[in-house]
């Protein structure tokens, strides 16, 4: 049941779900597997408002392939009986098209999906373990015995400390790469968004300049989270043949100011370059915990800190879904990697609520559960 911004809006709450992209309605489907009931997805804009929001021409990294029926499920799926490369027709889905298969999932899961809400604050309603949680929204106040954070990342654009940063234009402010001003563009950051930027702006008849700390482009990091996608260098490469790219490497970039002419991009050498309108800035993003921020704590690089159920160290009750996860240094950021630990967190929940977990035998069967964080050590990536 999807819901629209008008009809009635869920006061009370067994577990409430916050946000209606990959993680949430994933989350959302193994407790519904698992019968819990009261279950809610909020969502403040629509189904897959973030990839909505991608600049035009984006598409996912990780390809979409049906191999379900060979027990091999589809590395975007949400669930082990879904596929969007079968549903779409298209191995790698563009943001717009995978919002269509995450609509038609939780239509066809029968998930209970409130669209049009926003959330303001999370408080715990008392000390004990099982007070619950008071919600304030734009809907007016709601009640939930647990709390499970979805939004993602991509509403929480960083500028990496970058002083004038304001001089700048972030990646997740652009829809079309035609749109930007100017013959030739500077774009601080060349991993995953830096490059997209790239091939955006240069099939837009710009000329390119790519400006990093590292050198992504010839990385060979084994976790597939830090490091390029094949897919990724596949374009950049293609691209490179026939349009003006060039890729700068070892350039930490200090900060920007303005000056007659344009923009000056100042780096920690001496080094500086005049752009003519603002700079990309593909500088990642934070971690996107909004409402919830002040339920967790954060290690020194700024990711949450989660108990092993991927429950909140300082707040029993609040659990973290999503590309945010993060244990003993490895990232879940990608669709396959962070559905690994769906069945982890309703686990958990479920042991609370006197409920079956015969339901998961499935998912283990299936692939979709990661409990053993044996494998996160080190520069291990088998995830």
């Amino acid at each position: 049941m999807i819901e629209g911004q008008d009809a009635a809006f869920p006061k009370k709450m067994r577990v409430a779900i916050i946000g209606a992209g990959p993680a949430g309605l994933g989350m959302a489907r193994v407790l519904r597997d698992l019968g819990m009931q009261d279950v809610w997805v909020l969502e403040r804009g629509q189904i897959g408002e973030s990839f909505l929001k991608w600049p035009t021409g984006t598409r996912l990294l990780t390809p979409s392939f049906p191999g379900n029926v060979f027990g091999v499920t589809d590395l975007n799926a949400i669930s082990y009986d879904s596929s969007p490369g079968w549903s779409l027709k298209c191995e790698h889905p563009t943001g717009p098209a995978y919002a269509a298969y995450l609509e038609q999932a939780a239509l066809a899961f029968g998930l209970n999906v409130q669209c049009g809400v926003e959330i303001f604050s999370v408080r715990p309603k008392g000390e004990s373990r099982d007070a619950g949680f008071a919600l304030t929204t734009d809907h007016g106040p709601a009640e939930a015995e647990f709390v499970i954070w979805a939004g993602g990342h991509f509403g929480d654009p960083s500028s990496g400390d970058l002083s004038g940063a304001e001089h700048g234009l972030h990646y997740s402010a652009v829809k079309r790469w035609r749109d930007v001003g100017g013959d030739e563009v500077y774009v601080i950051g060349g991993y995953e968004s830096g490059v997209d930027a790239a091939i955006g702006l240069a099939e837009a008849g710009k000329r390119v300049v790519v400006l990093d700390r590292g050198d992504p482009w010839g990385d060979h990091d084994k976790d597939p989270s830090r490091r390029l996608s094949p897919y990724t260098l596949q374009r950049l490469d293609e691209a490179r043949a026939r349009l003006p790219i060039e890729l700068t490497p070892d350039v930490d970039v200090l900060g920007l100011e303005a000056e007659e002419g344009g923009v000056r991009i100042l780096a920690g050498d001496g080094r500086s370059w005049l752009s003519a309108g603002a700079p990309i800035l593909a500088t990642g993003f934070g971690p996107g915990t909004g409402p919830v921020t002040a339920l967790f704590e954060f290690d020194d690089a700024g990711t949450p800190a989660l108990t092993i159920d991927d429950e909140s160290t300082v707040q029993s009750g609040v659990f973290l879904v999503g590309p945010e996860v993060s244990h003993q240094g490895q990232l879940f950021c990608f669709i396959y990697k962070f559905r690994q630990r769906f069945a982890v967190v309703a686990k958990a929940i479920a042991e609370r609520s006197d409920v079956d977990l015969a339901p998961l035998r499935v998912y283990y069967q299936n692939g979709m559960v990661l409990d053993d964080l044996a494998c996160c050590e080190d520069d291990k990536c088998i995830c």
